[in-house]
């Protein structure tokens, strides 16, 4: 109603309206105060309120309108690419099968008949009755006091050439795998026992009168705790006798050692000299022997041609055939390339003598020894020399798949 008094007001400045309002309400009339408002100031006349559904109606479009202005601004940014979560699936596979223990034993059989057959009766490595005599010999110089003799890492060879010299009970350590029972079977005299190779077992405190170890520090990855035992086993006056292939530049070649039993831990000789002194070695000696090893590979190598002809002969056929010439083939191959690094001088092979008493000099070498050492007059000696092409062009009936095949044919 006062809205409508107000519209039909004609008269500028009145306050007419505003004296019905307070008359209506029952209260005084006050005037309004000027730049307040109201129609003395010229006040607008008030719009008409909006009814609910009109202003639902305005505030949908409202809504709508910015829903619409958002979206738009959505499609001008980049999309914005989002990880999506890992899904983590568990697979529960089957174990694969494991060689049962008379596989294993089977397959460690197969490859010590091909080292045999490629190096020697009773040997798993190239080696020579020459090379045995001349350590068995540095032994038994000092060995004067009753004694056992012990052995890390040796083949069947030495043992048979220290029982033929001596009556002393022989303990050998053997870390290889396989090896064991072959060694059993070659001496058996002998105590064999299984063991780690920086970690010899079979050996008391200061019962060993003298040692002979073969490659030990090659492969012994605790070489203090090696050479720690070794000096604890002998007695105050043993002798350690060994042959050790070391290294003469910061990297191994790998592809020397790749049929070798264990992964190679070479050192230097500085490095195997201060272990022995730090140890309580008194006196230690080394003499080169790396021409004794090349001659014995290479008359190896002289052999192979024979070897072949004799295994395509023997009647091994099937998986047990295959086994055995893939085998042999990767020992040829490897020891080519460890002839080679010894032959640049990148590995050397050194005959060492270690004594825990003073003044005990080793024996002197044979001319003939000595000159194998310095590298001379090996040529004259050979019935083989190794050829510079590669061994599978030498030797294709082993490398070749194939011609494995057809010497079971």
């Amino acid at each position: 109603m006062l809205g409508a008094v107000k519209k039909i007001i004609p008269v500028a400045g009145s306050d007419l309206g505003g004296r019905l309002g307070a008359w209506w309400d029952g209260r005084a009339y006050v005037a309004p105060v000027p730049g307040e408002g109201g129609e003395a100031d010229g006040e607008k006349p008030e719009k008409p309120a909006k009814s609910k559904p009109a202003k639902a109606e305005a505030d949908a479009k409202a809504d709508a309108k910015a829903d619409a202005k958002a979206d738009a601004k959505a499609d001008a940014r980049p999309e914005k690419k989002t990880r999506p979560e890992p899904i983590v699936t568990v697979v529960l596979e089957a174990e694969p099968d494991q060689p049962a223990a008379g596989e294993l034993h089977d397959a460690a059989a197969v490859r010590l008949k091909a080292l045999e057959t490629l190096w020697g009766v009773g040997r798993f490595a190239p080696g020579s009755p020459e090379l045995d005599t001349r350590m068995l010999d540095e032994l038994f110089t000092v060995a004067d006091e009753p004694g056992d003799i012990g052995f890390i890492g040796v083949d069947g060879a030495m043992l048979d050439a220290c029982a033929a010299r001596s009556a002393r009970v022989m303990r050998a350590a053997e870390w290889r795998a396989g090896c064991v029972d072959r060694l059993r079977e070659a001496a058996p005299k002998a105590i064999v026992t299984q063991s780690e190779v920086d970690r010899p077992r079979g050996f008391e405190n200061h019962v060993l009168e003298g040692l002979v170890t073969v490659e030990a520090f090659a492969y012994a990855d605790h070489k203090a705790g090696l050479v720690g035992r070794v000096h604890r086993a002998l007695s105050p006056t043993g002798r350690w006798v060994f042959l050790d292939t070391t290294r003469h530049s910061n990297k191994t070649p790998a592809q020397a050692f790749a049929s070798a039993w264990a992964e190679p831990q070479l050192a230097t000789p500085d490095e195997i000299e201060d272990l022995l002194k730090l140890a309580g070695f008194k006196s230690v000696q080394r003499t080169p022997a790396t021409a004794l090893v090349l001659a014995a590979a290479r008359n190896g190598y002289a052999q192979l041609s024979k070897v072949l002809e004799t295994a395509a002969a023997s009647g091994m056929d099937g998986r047990e055939g295959a086994l055995f010439l893939q085998e042999l083939a990767w020992e040829a191959q490897s020891w080519r390339a460890r002839m080679r690094a010894l032959e640049g001088g990148a590995l050397s092979v050194d005959l060492w003598i270690a004594d825990k008493r003073e003044g005990v000099e080793p024996m002197m070498l044979s001319q003939t020894a000595a000159a194998a050492a310095n590298g001379l007059a090996l040529a004259d000696d050979l019935d083989f020399v190794l050829e510079e092409e590669p061994l599978a062009d030498a030797m294709p009936e082993v490398v070749d798949q194939a011609g494995i095949d057809s010497l079971f044919d």
